[in-house]
């Protein structure tokens, strides 16, 4: 057993280690003081706990899902050959830009086409009151557009999902080694509902392939139902 002094040292270490501000690294962790209610595309487990007076808005909304049926959910999607985007990449510098703001609890990633039909998913920062906050400019992986754009790109698009809501905590989990490029993986669920999986960017390895993820962030909440205002 570790002497009291060494165990004071290493909760103190700990401490310091999660003291982290958004301008050095991932956002903080806050405590959620509701159940999150999880779309209804999302796996079982996540929606254990939910109730009508549940917030669907708030820092726990979304959890994480085994790989195995992560990679199913994206064979379900990419079975479609004419499907030609299957992932979109977002900087970690403009997701903590959104996740910096004090009123934010988490990003709406919202499906949009562009005026060469091209997919995208834009994020946006959301309150607790499911409020979208908005912003001078929307990144895109072609480079920022203007916020009059993005709301048309937006319009554009006519799927039956508009949009994908995240807690704060989601990206937390994402960057608990430090922040980086969130890849977003299209799926379909087991019930043909569309899914968005984040999960980490990671770097090539030798044999020129990206290793394989070994879990994905889903259980998001869906617009519809759960729409930002």
């Amino acid at each position: 057993m570790l002497p009291k002094t060494n165990l004071k040292m290493a909760a103190l270490a700990i401490a310091v280690a999660m003291a982290y501000s958004c301008t050095e690294q991932a956002i903080p962790v806050e405590t959620a003081q509701r159940t999150a209610v999880p779309s209804s595309a999302s796996v079982d487990n996540a929606r254990k706990g939910s109730s009508e007076n549940t917030s669907t808005f708030n820092v726990s909304v979304g959890a994480p899902i085994e790989s195995t049926t992560g990679e199913r959910w994206i064979s379900n999607y990419t079975k479609d050959t004419s499907r030609s985007v299957k992932t979109y990449t977002i900087k970690a510098e403009a997701l903590n830009k959104i996740l910096c703001d004090k009123k934010c609890v988490g990003i709406s990633l919202s499906y949009a086409q562009d005026h060469q039909k091209r997919l995208h998913v834009l994020p946006m920062g959301v309150d607790g009151e499911g409020r979208i906050i908005s912003a001078t400019a929307v990144y895109t992986q072609n480079g920022d557009i203007s916020w009059k754009a993005a709301k048309s790109w937006i319009a554009n698009y006519t799927g039956p999902v508009q949009s994908h809501f995240f807690g704060q905590n989601t990206f937390q989990r994402l960057w608990v080694n430090g922040n980086a490029d969130v890849v977003i993986t299209f799926a379909l669920d087991d019930n043909n509902n569309p899914q968005l999986l984040l999960a980490v960017a990671t770097p090539t390895g030798a044999s020129g392939k990206v290793s394989a993820q070994s879990k994905f962030e889903d259980a998001s909440a869906a617009c519809p139902p759960a729409c930002p205002k």
